[in-house]
Formats: C-alpha cells, sequence, structure tokens
C-alpha cells in the first residue's frame, strides 16, 4: 500500500541540467523527443477520447509488450477515477458487449494479438478507441475514434531503440487525460487514494 505521507521532498534549489554529461544528454533527447510529440496530439482526438470514455459502460485496455504496461498503468489510474475499468486478457476480464469501450495501444497499429482481439470485441459490438503512431494501419481501420501519436518518420526519426517514443508518449498522454477526467468528474486525490489496493 502506498504510504501518502511518506514523499521525500528533496531540500535546496534544483540541480542545473548537465547537458554535456551521457545522461544529461541522453536526458534531453528522450524529454524533447516526447514534448515533441505530445504536441502534435491533436485536441479533438483527445476530447473526443475523454468523452467516449465517460459514455462507456465499462472501459478495457489492450497492448502488448511495453504498450501493455502503459494500458495496464490507464487501467488503474480509471479505477482509481471510479469508472470501470478492466485488462483485456487478463484472467479474471469480463466479456465485452454493446455498451463497452475497448481501448487497442498499439504504435505500428498491426500487433498481430492487439489486431485479432479488437477484431473479437468489433464482432461483439464494442467501440474501439485506437492509440497509434499509423492511423492508416489496420488497426487504425477499425478504429470508431482514433487518436494519432505522431512520432514524426517513424523510429528513423528517434534517436531511442524502435517504440520506445510511441511507449513513453502514450504514457505522458493517458497521464495528461487522467487530470482532465479528474478534473472533469470533480474528482478529489482522496477519493482516487480511497480506491488504491490495498493488496500490495
Amino acid at each position: 500500500m502506498v504510504d501518502k505521507n511518506s514523499a521525500v521532498v528533496a531540500s535546496g534549489p534544483p540541480a542545473a541540467p548537465e547537458r554535456d554529461t551521457p545522461f544529461g544528454a541522453a536526458r534531453g533527447v528522450v524529454l524533447g523527443e516526447i514534448n515533441m510529440v505530445a504536441g502534435r496530439v491533436r485536441e479533438r482526438e483527445a476530447v473526443g477520447l475523454q468523452e467516449e470514455i465517460l459514455r462507456a459502460d465499462r472501459v478495457f485496455l489492450l497492448g502488448m509488450g511495453r504498450s501493455k504496461l502503459v494500458a495496464d498503468a490507464f487501467a488503474m489510474r480509471l479505477v482509481h477515477l471510479g469508472l470501470n475499468a478492466h485488462v483485456a486478457a487478463d484472467m479474471t476480464t469480463p466479456s465485452t458487449g454493446k455498451g463497452d469501450l475497448l481501448v487497442a495501444c498499439s504504435g505500428s497499429g498491426e500487433t498481430p494479438v492487439v489486431v485479432t482481439l479488437t477484431d473479437e470485441a468489433v464482432s461483439a459490438g464494442t467501440r474501439v478507441a485506437v492509440v497509434t503512431a499509423e492511423p492508416r494501419s489496420r488497426l487504425g481501420q477499425r478504429a470508431h475514434h482514433l487518436v494519432r501519436l505522431d512520432c514524426g518518420g517513424g523510429d528513423t526519426d528517434s534517436e531511442q531503440f524502435v517504440g520506445t517514443l510511441f511507449e513513453q508518449a502514450c504514457l505522458v498522454f493517458f497521464d495528461c487525460l487522467v487530470l482532465v477526467l479528474e478534473q472533469t468528474l470533480g474528482v478529489a486525490s482522496e477519493e482516487m487514494f480511497a480506491r488504491h489496493t490495498n493488496l500490495e
């Protein structure tokens, strides 16, 4: 269980950035790339996903690999907000149907398992929101609502390893959306903390 009173606050002014060190240079690259992608998100796409989530009876999150970790983190925050959220393909995940929303995350939009499970959800009458870097992908074509995280020319434009930038930007995008939902729903931090699991 997280102890909300155990946070340690560093004293003194923040350390000056060290851009001429290997870590400082890497930090500049990573934060700069994330900021670039976040700045390209279209407001109407973000607002549209917010509306889809608020309309849904239940929200299911889907991803594979590191994108699944991001999806898991978003599902956790939706539960903290008091929404009915599940991670697709987990052992206790219920079946989807009409009135539900599947949020599928895939940088390429071609991840086989994600595409297959999305097809299953669509056949059950579930609406699909897709977060991807490739809107023309198979996954993008299945979306009722799409959010594009524009990573430029793909992995060739990033100094980081394949797929990393999308995964980072997706996490930041979802955290921004959580803050908007928190304010829209009028949910206090104390309420969110009360819903945090005690089995950890």
